[in-house]
């Protein structure tokens, strides 16, 4: 199973995803994005809006739990890389927030929706997500990643990393990349531990993280030079 942790049933926990100041527990995000698989089951593949916000969140993990491949859409896109993507990748219609000049109509993700509906887990090599690359030498590429590549790739980090269901990730990554969507908001649900995202990674919100029990951070260099810069959220990080 990719999200074992999302199991009905599974022991609760009121913070198991916070995003800036929205907070969901392990019951609010099962129900809430089984209730979106409900509304989108039968679809093949659907646009993500991929703001850091825990609607992204919910509309992935609906997407998971429904077994229809989502796309994860660069936020700041411009008209040329946005109509691309959505017709390279065949998107029926956005799930969540759409950008206001969008010809796909939208399925919206209803934060406080619930549903307790039990899914059938979807084939290990069936698409999961389709995320874009950068474009830095032509238009971006769509590549299909799977579940069973996603398992496999969280899984050997974890072996690498001992990371563990004690260990609360904290980030401020991109939600269309697979450093700040796949390992930094689907690895927590998969070790069954804590996630919070900081919506901006500043040196402040990363130690603020810190004081909220994060033991593990994810950045690039450009965030450890700025809180290298800032000594006091550098000491904030230490145990991490």
């Amino acid at each position: 199973m990719l999200l074992p942790s999302l199991i009905p049933h599974a022991p609760d926990l009121s913070d198991a995803v916070v995003v800036g100041d929205d907070r969901l527990s392990r019951e609010d995000l099962v129900g809430a994005a089984t209730a979106v698989a409900e509304r989108i089951r039968g679809a093949h593949t659907l646009a993500v809006l991929a703001r850091p916000t825990a609607s992204t969140v919910l509309a992935v993990v609906g997407g998971l739990i429904a077994g229809v491949a989502i796309v994860p859409v660069p936020p700041d896109s411009g008209r040329r890389e946005l109509d691309h993507i959505l017709q390279d990748s065949g998107a029926q219609a956005w799930l969540g927030e759409a950008p206001a000049d969008t010809s796909l109509p939208a399925i919206p993700v209803r934060r406080y929706a619930k549903s307790w509906h039990s899914h059938p887990e979807p084939p290990a090599d069936a698409t999961a997500l389709i995320l874009y690359t950068s474009g830095t030498t032509g238009l971006p590429k769509g590549v299909p990643i799977t579940r069973r590549a996603i398992a496999a790739g969280l899984d050997a980090l974890a072996g690498a990393w001992a990371w563990t269901s004690e260990d609360t990730l904290a980030h401020g990554l991109p939600l269309f990349h697979v450093h700040g969507l796949i390992l930094g908001a689907l690895g927590p649900l998969r070790r069954g531990g804590r996630l919070i995202h900081t919506v901006k990674p500043t040196p402040d919100h990363y130690a603020r993280a810190a004081d909220a029990g994060a033991s593990m951070f994810f950045g690039v260099p450009t965030v450890w030079s700025r809180i290298g810069a800032e000594p006091e959220s550098a000491r904030r990080l230490s145990g991490a």
